[in-house]
């Protein structure tokens, strides 16, 4: 993983992901008050770009 920025919306993603990787899209979107597509998006570079690794 090389160095990757995050801000705050970031950030929020990974913490409700580690509380929770089995969330639904939809859900996550609406704990970080985003819409689904922009939330899928962002979970889906932080995955591209290592800093998700693998839901467990």
């Amino acid at each position: 993983m090389t160095n990757v920025l995050l801000d705050p919306t970031d950030r929020r993603i990974l913490r409700e992901l580690q509380a929770d990787a089995t969330i639904a899209v939809a859900e996550l979107a609406e704990r970080v008050g985003l819409s689904q597509t922009p939330c899928w998006k962002r979970v889906k570079r932080l995955t591209d770009e290592g800093v998700i690794e693998r839901k467990v």
